[in-house]
């Protein structure tokens, strides 16, 4: 179990004991060392960058950059400007230890509580160490006799820096079978009389003991300052300074720390996958507690990036895919379109030769057909036979008829709307003819000819004439008007009459108002995107509007 809390030095004449220890050895430290600046080497996959104009430019695909330092300092600080966003130092460690010896003086059991980086607060030795409370709770080992406690800066040798441990205190804690004792108070005896402090490692001489105003009998504080990166220092109680132990009792450990540790002596940095970008290696020289100089050295590297990483490339690839997507897309447009071209002149090409061939064969065989019969009614005398062939005559030119309106439907040189009106106009003119009813036709002409669809002809000139029909059988009129319009691209033909209109009790069929098959009118004008308005006129008769839009084309 360990807890810390942070505490200030309560005497002011103590804090400069230890201000002056660490600034003699920190200028000591300085006036031995070199001062010379310090020295950055960079490398590109363990290849040397030669800097030129203070930049060095890094080969291309360097997969990682490596920085080769010599500090001019003890200590530095480092930051790679475009990869690390703060200050960075290597740091050591130093400890206390609580070390436990068996009855011949042989340590059996250490316990070390590690100082890395820096207490929270420190700002060097220019001001007040900030001491952390610390405290452990420790079990004795079964062949421990003895307890003894140190701070050192062993781990690792090249660890560099400032330590201080004070108010060592030490306690056996309290159970059923055993009261409270104390081993330690204030790094004193339990009696608070001084115990014996010994200095060790390869150089002692980096550590010593603070005593406020000077007072040998007083608490002391131990101080390590340690300014060699090749050597370190141990401050250690004596093995029998203490009171012996008790096998297997629990003691609690309370101890103040200071510290501030870094690393030593020349060191190397590797950055691995750098991005393309221009980057700024800095080092900063620190004092040995720490506390940076001012004093900094750079080095510019250049890394290249390669083409496929730029944001042109990119952009490059993503114009040349948009072209050819736009291209295939241009080109499969064209083939459908071609396709479909291909499709529609072979079926122009079928209809037109369907046409001849109705024309031709079944259109020649009705006309002698009806030439038989008219012979046969001429040379018969008996009145019976002479009905049949007329009736058959009469049939026979209804066929030539219709045969000659699939011929013009099957025809494709009849896809335009000049076409469709001129048919229209026979059409109309033909069943009125055959009806002996008035027909006027108001045609207001064309500007400009439309080509149209097979469908658009088809149910069109179907629906004019099943309309036409429609007044010549079931509305009693005596004239029909027709009126034929083109407006903003709709193509209208307007059937009128004077009979009786739309009577209430007239049957309808079921969605057709008006009756008489008007409802197949409907759905034809829907199948090419048109519509079929009726009305009835004043005082008598009836309209109905056929319209469609003229541009419609076949799917």
């Amino acid at each position: 179990m360990s807890q810390a809390a942070n505490t200030t030095n309560p005497g002011s004449s103590f804090s400069a004991a230890l201000l002056r220890t660490v600034a003699i050895v920190a200028l000591a430290g300085a006036a031995t060392g070199e001062t010379s600046s310090t020295t950055i080497e960079a490398f590109a996959d363990e290849t040397r960058l030669v800097p030129q104009d203070e930049t060095a430019l890094a080969p291309l695909n360097a997969s990682s950059l490596q920085f080769q330092v010599v500090p001019a300092s003890l200590r530095v600080r480092y930051r790679l400007e475009g990869a690390d966003k703060t200050w960075q130092e290597r740091s050591g460690t130093m400890m206390f230890v609580v070390r436990f010896i068996d009855k011949e003086g042989n340590r059996i059991l250490h316990h070390d509580f590690a100082a890395k980086h820096a207490t929270p607060g420190w700002s060097g030795s220019d001001a007040p160490f900030a001491f952390v409370s610390r405290k452990e709770t420790l079990r004795v080992p079964e062949s421990a006799e003895y307890l003894s406690v140190a701070v050192s800066s062993s781990g690792p040798v090249s660890a560099v820096g400032v330590i201080a441990i004070r108010g060592i205190t030490i306690r056996s804690l309290p159970n059923a079978d055993r009261p409270e004792r104390w081993l330690m108070r204030e790094a004193l005896g339990p009696d608070s009389r001084p115990i014996r402090w010994n200095k060790a490692g390869s150089r002692p001489t980096m550590g010593s003991l603070i005593h406020p105003d000077g007072q040998r009998d007083s608490p002391p504080t131990l101080l390590i300052v340690d300014d060699d990166p090749e050597a370190h220092a141990d401050i250690a109680s004596g093995h029998y300074e203490l009171p012996a132990l008790r096998p297997g009792e629990q003691l609690e450990v309370e101890w103040q720390e200071a510290y501030s540790v870094g690393l030593g002596g020349p060191f190397e940095l590797d950055y691995e996958r750098l991005p393309a970008a221009d980057y700024r290696f800095l080092v900063e020289e620190l004092t040995i507690d720490g506390i940076p100089t001012g004093r900094t050295s750079a080095l510019v590297v250049d890394v290249p990036g390669v083409f496929w990483k730029k944001w042109w490339f990119w952009l490059g690839c993503l114009a040349a895919v948009g072209s050819l997507v736009v291209l295939w897309a241009r080109a499969l447009v064209r083939r459908r379109i071609r396709r479909q071209l291909r499709h529609a002149r072979l079926l122009s090409d079928e209809r037109l030769r369907i046409a001849r061939d109705l024309h031709d064969d079944l259109g020649t065989r009705l006309s002698h057909i009806s030439l038989v019969g008219a012979n046969a009614e001429a040379v018969t005398a008996d009145p019976e036979s002479q009905a049949a062939f007329r009736q058959i005559r009469e049939l026979t030119g209804e066929l030539v008829g219709a045969l000659s309106e699939s011929v013009w439907m099957l025809n494709p040189r009849n896809s335009d709307l000049e076409s469709l009106i001129n048919y229209l106009c026979r059409l109309v003119s033909e069943l009125c003819r055959l009806a002996g009813i008035r027909c006027r036709i108001d045609d207001a002409g064309l500007e400009h000819n439309h080509p149209i669809s097979h469908e658009f002809r088809h149910n069109f000139s179907l629906a004019v004439k099943e309309t036409v029909n429609n007044a010549l059988r079931h509305a009693e009129a005596s004239e029909i008007l027709i009126k034929i319009r083109i407006d903003r691209g709709n193509f209208s033909v307007s059937i009128s009459d004077d009979g009786v209109g739309i009577r209430e009790d007239a049957e309808s069929p079921p969605g057709d108002p008006g009756g008489s098959g008007l409802e197949s009118v409907r759905q034809r004008m829907q199948s090419i995107g048109g519509r079929c308005g009726i009305s009835n006129l004043d005082p008598r008769g009836l309209r109905v509007v056929l319209t469609a839009p003229v541009l419609m084309r076949e799917g």
